[in-house]
């Protein structure tokens, strides 16, 4: 597939991303805005749930609530790992989310969930212990939004059935109104989703081509070679949040389904235990990343997330990539570009951290789709062969989820 047709497909995909966010803030935006603002005034702690990439989305979000509103309660971390998988391996997962909740049901003022599917056993259980106890719920769901039942507050549906357009629309919508909830409002809603409009429409859609093909043929082979691929954002910040997204992707929904392909190596950025640490143990914040590539080998391929390339530990972790032969793919908002990686570079329009993560948020979930198409055809895209724009646009995993559909959606293989 060409670099060209890559680029095509860039621009036809957040076209759609770009369609979901206006017809969301258009729609709704005042009305969540007004919601997310009354429950600031209150003093009220907010809390939000998720599952898969949404559990990303959502503490993003939380996290720019927390951001434009210094002091706020807000469980950014959702739920701890180790919380969830034991009381999902004793009591099941449908109440997992529903009973860290409720210890605190009669002081929340927010719940905010985000569902693609919006059937997600956990998240039905949150919303209906929410609607007992009257409590306010903000839902971001994909599809027409009607697959929740009665809410206290208000379900706000993408109006898309892709399952990625959709939280890309969720993410994006949802940081900009997070983000106008002060008061008195310091930027009105409709500005920044021009801004946005104006920061999409500034994209390089023809170069961003060329780095998702680059992309798509380094993690193809990588996948079938058993070679590693790392997802790092030494940055922190919400763009380590879409980097988790990314990992969580490639790793998960990149073969999903594909026949003789088994579930890559894909390494992200470390654990609690080890940044800790590395940061207690290391006064230098570039050594954390640094030991983690002299795991690399040749071959191996590393995303690299970056505010600004020129940051000590992004160059550091660049250098320690390239040293041992490993490919690297940087995307990043300010600082120069690779010149070791030529084409590998990819610089992002300026916007502020936050709309970083929902950009590359979009970036991920295309290379995600492309290395499915890839993967799918086997030895045809090695030989230069490839799908359409359209094509890709049709790779969703959406239609097994069955979005506004009145039956259960189809189980995924290998996942609950």
């Amino acid at each position: 597939m060409s670099s060209s047709a890559y680029g095509a497909f860039a621009h036809t995909y957040m076209t759609h991303v770009s369609a979901a966010v206006t017809r969301m803030l258009e729609s709704e935006g005042a009305a969540a805005a007004a919601l997310m603002r009354k429950t600031v005034a209150e003093g009220s702690p907010v809390r939000g749930f998720g599952n898969g990439g949404s559990s990303a989305i959502v503490r993003a979000v939380l996290a720019r609530l927390r951001d434009s509103h210094a002091g706020l309660d807000v469980n950014e971390a959702m739920v701890s790992l180790a919380a969830l998988a034991y009381t999902a391996q004793r009591e099941g997962y449908r109440t997992v989310f529903s009973r860290v909740l409720a210890d605190e049901i009669d002081s929340v003022g927010l719940v905010l969930v985000a569902s693609v599917s919006g059937r997600s056993e956990n998240i039905v259980e949150t919303v209906g212990l929410c609607h007992r106890h009257g409590v306010p719920v903000l839902a971001a769901v994909g599809g027409r939004g009607d697959q929740l039942g009665p809410v206290d507050g208000m379900v706000w549906p993408t109006g898309a059935t892709d399952q990625q357009v959709s939280e890309d629309a969720m993410l994006t919508a949802l940081t900009l109104t997070a983000a106008a909830s002060t008061e008195p409002e310091h930027v009105p809603l409709s500005h920044r989703l021009e801004e946005y409009l104006h920061a999409l429409a500034s994209l390089d859609t023809r170069c961003l081509g060329q780095w998702i093909g680059a992309a798509t043929r380094a993690v193809t082979d990588a996948i079938r070679h058993r070679s590693a691929i790392y997802v790092l954002c030494p940055d922190g910040g919400p763009l380590a949040l879409a980097g988790e997204h990314f990992a969580h992707n490639l790793h998960w929904d990149a073969p999903l389904g594909v026949e003789g392909v088994r579930p890559p190596v894909v390494m992200s950025d470390p654990s609690l235990a080890d940044m800790s640490a590395i940061y207690n143990d290391h006064p230098d914040p570039a050594h954390g990343v640094r030991y983690q590539l002299h795991s690399a080998s040749a071959g191996d391929v590393v995303f690299l997330l970056a505010y600004d390339s020129h940051g000590r530990t992004n160059r550091q972790a660049v250098d320690a990539a390239l040293q041992v032969g490993a490919q690297v793919f940087l995307l990043h908002r300010d600082g120069p570009d690779l010149h070791e990686a030529g084409r590998r570079s990819q610089r992002l329009p300026p916007v502020d951290d936050f709309g970083l993560s929902c950009l590359v948020q979009s970036i991920a979930h295309m290379v995600c789709r492309t290395t499915r198409a890839a993967l799918a055809m086997g030895s045809a895209s090695v030989a230069g062969a490839g799908p359409s724009p359209l094509d890709l646009m049709a790779q969703d995993l959406a239609p097994r989820r069955e979005l506004s559909a009145p039956i259960p959606a189809v189980a995924l293989e290998g996942r609950p």
